[in-house]
């Protein structure tokens, strides 16, 4: 155990029981005139709980707190603390995966600083997926033992982990990160450099920008583009110059990137360059090159691109929904029996809050017998991204190297999202039809969206759904969504209700893990760890009773960890830590 005052509170327990209670650690007078007072009101000693819990003891340990509470008269709010961490820090030093990861993920909900300890043992897992949950979760804490287990994270044997971890050195613009992705970038081979740039502009200093200058000029032309887009992507306009010069270099995907990374980095100066490249026989470069236009104030460059989408081209399609005004050259496409092009015009159109493709939006949301799956199809240079839709997502997940099934289902949640900025009672006519469609995997992203949404229309929808035969997991999540939007009491038994019928079943079920290039929005995190619908729906009503800080909700959380699941007893252990803050 790492934390210095559980572990002396520990070794000051066992000492305690071990004399009969009596021996105290010198200079802990007054705290032994307290514990002696505590013994004679309740005839417990207090620590003699935190032992049992050493001893994995939990039911005698839970019993022993409920009955030392009812003498106290109230919550011991500190020893209740002490008993999380206890078990939280058991679970992250087991040897089973799962109890390592759970325990990271139980210690994200509990949100205190003392819960760094559980991170670090999770650093050193000898499980991938367990060092990269740490690494996520690392990266939202202010702690000052933060980078230093970020820096431990960088010898980790799994590349993609020293990756997570070089990735959030570079948010921190830590002085060490500069010096460590160096040296792991020069570990692999050439081909694999592409990956790197990003960290160097995202980093940003002197020394940073030095090196992914000199990635301009690498052999491997993936490492070149990714140089450039890197730079563009972030604001690295001292760079320009060298990005001009690559512009008239005859690599098509380098032309096409340089294009793209112009139009971000705002250089009116190179207008005559980008029309030039406007006039490439390359599609790609052509597109690039008329977007920074556009994007540089020349109007006339989006009729090209519009022109290239009624053509058809994916790319110029996905583009369109960055450029306001273009609904009208996306409705046909929207019809277009192709589902490519349906689907890229769909998905632009959302984006433009265009709400005249109700059925087409519900064609891609529900997820039906075709199975459809989504995956970015980027252009050579890789500034152009356009979405490719795959029939039988399943059977192609045996052969595709991603994790197709998670990444549509992402895709689906954005669609989702893109929907609330339609009217509201459009939204309100596909949450409908999604309820209705038990598309389970949706439902709480939709649930959470109706909440915000807070009107009377939509509370009355979640009433009705709260009422539906046929669909518990709807109607369980109608019931939450109404207790936390203060409708009742009666939804408030019903969610207890769930809690009692449900407590018995495993929490840990985790959807597999994106990383950061495969994430459909900026403020998603890396690696993020998200239950599925049952697990998540029984962690949020734990943590909604939680959130409300009385007596039920910590006795619901005690009864929890004494009678629940025995894999749950990490997660309401950080319950338990958020309901008593």
């Amino acid at each position: 155990m790492k934390n210095g005052k559980l572990l002396h509170t520990f070794v000051f327990a066992v000492t305690s029981l071990l004399a009969g209670g009596e021996v105290l650690p010198k200079g802990n007078e007054r705290a032994g005139v307290e514990i002696s007072d505590l013994k004679e009101r309740t005839g417990i000693n207090k620590l003699h709980i935190l032992y049992l819990l050493q001893s994995k003891e939990f039911d005698r340990a839970i019993e022993l707190y409920l009955d030392y509470k009812r003498g106290l008269g109230r919550d011991d709010f500190e020893i209740l603390q002490q008993m999380a961490m206890i078990i939280l820090e058991q679970g992250a030093r087991s040897t089973d995966p799962e109890t390592q990861l759970i325990s990271i993920f139980g210690s994200s909900i509990a949100g205190i600083s003392a819960s760094i300890d559980v991170l670090e043992t999770g650093i050193t897992s000898p499980q991938p997926q367990t060092q990269m949950a740490a690494i996520q979760f690392l990266g939202r804490m202010q702690d000052d033992r933060c980078e230093e287990l970020l820096n431990k994270a960088m010898s980790s044997d799994y590349f993609f982990t020293r990756l997570q971890a070089a990735y959030q050195l570079a948010i921190r613009k830590s002085r060490t990160a500069v010096g460590h992705i160096e040296s792991l970038m020069n570990r692999v081979p050439p081909e694999m450099r592409f990956f790197f740039p990003q960290f160097f502009a995202l980093i940003g200093t002197s020394d940073a920008i030095a090196l992914l200058r000199n990635m301009m000029d690498e052999p491997f032309h993936m490492t070149r583009i990714e140089a450039i887009l890197s730079a563009a992507r972030y604001g690295r306009d001292d760079l320009l110059p060298m990005i001009r010069s690559r512009a008239t270099h005859l690599n098509i995907a380098e032309q096409e990137a340089c294009a793209c990374a112009i139009g971000y980095l705002k250089d009116s100066k190179s207008i005559p360059l980008l029309k030039k490249l406007a006039q490439s026989p390359s599609t790609n470069v052509k597109l690039a090159a008329n977007y920074s236009l556009f994007l540089l104030g020349e109007e006339s460059a989006k009729n090209e691109i519009a022109i290239l989408a009624k053509e058809k081209d994916i790319f110029a399609i996905s583009l369109l929904g960055e450029i306001p005004g273009m609904e009208e050259i996306l409705f046909p496409l929207t019809q277009d029996p192709q589902m490519q092009v349906r689907f890229n015009a769909a998905f632009s159109a959302l984006k433009l809050g265009d709400h005249r493709h109700f059925h087409v939006f519900l064609e891609f949301l529900i997820r039906d017998s075709r199975d459809l799956g989504f995956q970015p199809q980027h252009s050579v240079g890789g500034s152009l991204m356009a979405w490719k839709v795959i029939s039988s997502a399943q059977q192609h997940q045996k052969n595709n190297p991603n994790d197709l099934m998670a990444l549509s289902l992402n895709v689906r949640e954005h669609m989702l999202k893109l929907c609330l900025d339609l009217p509201a009672e459009e939204f309100l006519k596909i949450a409908n039809v999604l309820f209705d469609s038990k598309q389970a995997d949706l439902i709480p992203i939709l649930i959470d969206l109706m909440e915000n949404l807070q009107t009377p229309e939509a509370i009355a929808l979640l009433k009705n759904k709260a009422q539906t035969a046929g669909a518990p997991l709807t109607r369980a999540y109608c019931n939450l969504a109404l207790l936390r939007l203060k409708q009742g009491e009666p939804y408030k038994s019903v969610v207890l209700s769930w809690i009692s019928a449900k407590k018995y079943t495993e929490m840990f079920r985790f959807r597999p893990m994106l990383p950061w290039d495969r994430k459909m929005s900026e403020k998603s995190n890396a690696f993020e760890l998200t239950p599925e619908e049952n697990s998540r729906l029984l962690i949020e009503c734990y943590q909604t009773i939680a959130v409300e800080h009385d007596k039920q909700s910590i006795e619901i959380i005690l009864d929890g960890l004494k009678t629940g699941h025995p894999k749950n007893r990490p997660i309401l252990a950080g319950l338990l830590v958020q309901a008593i803050q």
